[in-house]
């Protein structure tokens, strides 16, 4: 093989390659563990207390895999009369890792662990958060704006969520047949 042909097909392997997915390494891909164990000692704060413990920590630990599985640049349904394909935004999870950091910083200059907080000094943090960030309202799904408001959409958004809302079991987001949508849903156990 010449060096002229083997150049040639060196060139045009790479340009067929998809580099626009290369990413920075020194982002993190996942939470790091510091960022998980802060999610786990916030997400009490505000999330239900009547779920308890476990579930609130399933809760975090979905929110953590879903994190995981995220993948940017996937197209997205668009809504009734919107043309265009909307395409998924880069990966939140560097300015997860970054905020999560910023809240537990807060938590030690005011005096200790996140846990250690009375309950207003931790909503005062958060509120302080939301504002920087420019949190408004909870958004219809997590859109990368804040780690704990998408963690609250995470949860909230859920059918899970409205099935413990309405003490029953609706199941708004599982693909049901036609005819238990006509039935009174079940009661949760």
């Amino acid at each position: 093989m010449r060096r002229r042909t083997l150049l040639q097909w060196i060139a045009s392997t790479t340009a067929t390659l998809p580099l626009h997915r290369l990413r920075v390494f020194a982002q993190p891909r996942e939470l790091t563990p510091e960022a998980v164990a802060t999610l786990h000692e916030i997400a009490p704060t505000v999330l239900p207390a009547s779920l308890g413990a476990a579930r609130i920590g399933g809760i975090v630990d979905g929110f953590v895999a879903w994190t995981r599985g995220y993948r940017e640049g996937v197209a997205m349904a668009h809504g009734y009369g919107h043309p265009r394909l909307q395409k998924t935004p880069p990966s939140p999870v560097p300015g997860y890792v970054a905020q999560l950091s910023a809240l537990a910083g807060s938590a030690r200059a005011k005096g200790g662990a996140w846990a250690t907080l009375d309950v207003e000094a931790r909503r005062a943090l958060l509120d302080e958060a939301f504002t920087k960030a420019g949190v408004r309202a909870l958004p219809p799904r997590p859109a990368g704006q804040h780690v704990i408001a998408d963690l609250m959409a995470f949860y909230f958004r859920s059918s899970e969520a409205n099935d413990e809302c309405y003490r029953a079991m609706i199941q708004r987001e599982l693909c049901r047949p036609i005819a238990i949508t006509t039935r009174k849903p079940q009661p949760l156990r």
